[in-house]
């Protein structure tokens, strides 16, 4: 038996209106008489149905114009409606199917025929319903989770523990308030893209816990050199690293490409550190970095969706550090010009032939940076 459901009937004849509610009533469902259209187009603003059976003549409003304002209305557009008419003419019948009827009957009707048609709308519109109560259910979770997740965020502002989670200057400037969800602006900034070369090739030689030890150890040694020199990190990939400077914290373009300098010679000298002590512990680790440095304009800001932000650097220039780095050779740094041109009195530095890089409308001018000015060391106390 079809599982019950409350059927509209909007029928004009005494005769089919009997016939149609005895047989859906021996079916089990709970049935609603609608004698002209206007009445049936009140009992669905109404109440709840899960079927319409519908006549076309009928007084004052006939079957055409009910079934083009049910179809016209979102609330009733997924409403099965089985046309049950004694007219008889292709024209009539197509006209109901294109305006949105499911079936298309003429009178005097088999009753197994009805069932069977009902039964398939009554089940596709079950299945709707089914959908549409899921969707439902997770715009509901993802709301809850949105409310979740603030909650935990403020309270990560209240206990301080977001200066864990994000750079320094990020968390500050989100816990003064001075970085909200449209403080996008256009800024002058130099950015950092480093690579560790060897990664890929220890990943095939060690347990998946010792790789991770290593890389964690890594990402920690050169997070904490370019914070040290003013670099806000942008985010890990993998084993690289993106790093901005000059944003959020304001700084001079001389000072961004000095800081960003003085980050990148740190960085290879850490890193031939950390090979070392790797290799001490019998881990065959021949770790080198690479280095690229570029400068421009870019829009920084927090970007995201409501579920997640995160304080990006995005433009022109970043897709360059990336490529200059992606060019560089293990163990060296490659900056773009203006960095250079803006630390050149103090660094050594030999121009490379120019590099025809993907997305750059000309070849871009890359120098190498070997060391500072006199060979001291990039941490040492001769460093200006």
């Amino acid at each position: 038996m079809i599982e019950q459901a409350s059927i509209l009937v909007a029928e004009d004849d005494a005769v089919a209106r009997a016939t149609l509610t005895r047989a859906l009533e021996q079916e089990g469902h709970r049935v609603t008489i609608a004698m002209d259209g206007r009445r049936a187009l009140d009992l669905l603003a109404t109440e709840a149905f899960d079927a319409v059976l519908l006549d076309i003549v009928m007084p004052e409003v006939d079957g055409f114009e009910v079934l083009a304002r049910m179809k016209a209305d979102p609330r009733f557009r997924h409403l099965p409606v089985i046309v049950i008419t004694s007219i008889d003419d292709v024209t009539s019948a197509i006209r109901c199917i294109e305006t949105g009827a499911d079936d298309y009957l003429t009178k005097p009707f088999d009753p197994v025929l009805l069932r069977a048609r009902l039964g398939g709308g009554l089940t596709k519109k079950r299945l709707h319903d089914l959908e549409r109560r899921h969707l439902e259910q997770i715009t509901d979770l993802n709301y809850r989770l949105e409310a979740r997740i603030e909650e935990q965020m403020a309270e990560l502002v209240r206990t301080g523990e977001l200066r864990r989670f994000l750079p320094p200057q990020v968390a500050e400037g989100l816990l003064s308030g001075h970085l909200g969800s449209d403080g996008l602006e256009r800024r002058k900034v130099t950015i950092l893209f480093a690579d560790m070369v060897g990664f890929t090739d220890l990943s095939d030689t060690l347990d998946p816990e010792e790789l991770a030890e290593v890389l964690d150890e890594y990402l920690r040694e050169m997070t904490s050199v370019l914070i040290s020199r003013g670099g806000t990190l942008d985010n890990y990939i993998g084993d690289g690293i993106m790093a901005v400077f000059g944003a959020p914290m304001t700084m001079t373009e001389e000072e961004q490409s000095w800081a960003a300098v003085r980050a990148a010679l740190a960085m290879r000298e850490r890193a031939g550190e950390l090979a070392a002590r790797i290799r001490d512990r019998g881990i065959p680790a021949d770790l080198q970095i690479r280095v690229g440095i570029n400068a421009g304009q870019c829009m920084v800001g927090v970007f995201g969706s409501d579920v997640l932000r995160a304080y990006k650097i995005v433009g022109f220039a970043v897709n360059i550090a990336a490529r200059l780095q992606t060019e560089a050779a293990p163990g060296t740094i490659l900056a773009g010009y203006r960095t250079y041109a803006l630390v050149r009195d103090q660094v050594r530095a030999e121009r490379q032939e120019p590099l025809t890089l993907k997305g750059a409308a000309r070849p871009v001018e890359a120098w190498e940076i070997l060391g500072l000015a006199g060979g001291s060391s990039p941490g040492g106390p001769s460093e200006p």
